[in-house]
């Protein structure tokens, strides 16, 4: 399952860095990208193209997935294809495609392994992919190399400070309701989920910091790997849950 979203996600990739070579040429760390820098070719990223989708489909046949996980997959390629070739540049609709991604992934692991993804799973995972977009478009907007692309066209600082804000009441919003609600304590057989709330807070609230303090460098993916402070609350997360919801 794991292969065939990666190859999906690669072709799709491959397909957006083709569209936006001319705009990344311009930029001073995708300008490194192998398309923008002209490393690779047009026919040779054609060709890699073309070899994710063979792969996808082949991987799709031979472990006999079904129907709702191919489903998702073409959802999937279909709505990063549109988003290629022109959503890129709608405001507000470039953002919810690129977050829409992030959960059809989730959509592909829980299809594939026939169970039902939880309404609060949806809805946090979605909350969180659209505040962490909306973080790398302010990112984007900060910095001076970029000022000029079509897909910053319509948003600002204010407005994109007001969004990261509300989006970030609503994923601490919908976790909180997660941890004390009856499917929660069902499930997990425990009402102190609660507790784990607090870290969620917190790196919530540290995203946020970066995101604004350091504008053109927060990329939630630089970030990630990057900030420490994030990096240990997530741990202390996890290591909460895990501790809460099945040790105790």
């Amino acid at each position: 399952m794991h292969f065939c979203v990666l190859h999906g996600r690669e072709l799709v990739y491959i397909l957006n860095d083709w569209r936006d070579r001319e705009e990344d040429a311009a930029h001073p760390l995708k300008s490194r990208r192998p398309i923008a820098s002209g490393a690779v070719s047009g026919s040779e990223a054609s060709a890699v193209a073309v070899g994710c989708l063979i792969a996808a489909v082949g991987l799709t046949a031979a472990f006999q997935f079904t129907g709702p996980f191919v489903a998702v997959i073409c959802s999937y390629v279909i709505i990063n294809v549109a988003y290629s070739f022109g959503l890129r540049h709608v405001v507000l609709v470039d953002v919810i495609v690129i977050s829409s991604g992030f959960v059809l992934r989730i959509l592909a692991g829980t299809t594939a392994i026939q169970i039902e993804a939880s309404q609060f799973l949806v809805l946090c995972g979605g909350l969180l992919a659209l505040l962490l977009a909306f973080g790398k478009r302010r990112g984007d907007l900060s910095s001076d190399s970029t000022a000029n692309r079509p897909s910053l066209e319509g948003y600002s600082i204010e407005f994109l400070d007001i969004a990261l804000a509300t989006l970030a009441s609503a994923v601490v919003g919908f976790y909180c309701l997660f941890t004390v609600s009856d499917y929660a304590i069902g499930r997990y057989g425990t009402d102190l989920l609660y507790l784990t709330t607090f870290f969620v807070v917190v790196g919530v609230l540290r995203y946020l910091q970066v995101a604004v303090s350091k504008g053109s460098s927060a990329d939630p993916t630089e970030i990630a790997l990057g900030d420490r402070f994030i990096q240990v609350t997530a741990t202390l997360w996890a290591a909460t849950f895990i501790l809460i919801g099945y040790v105790l």
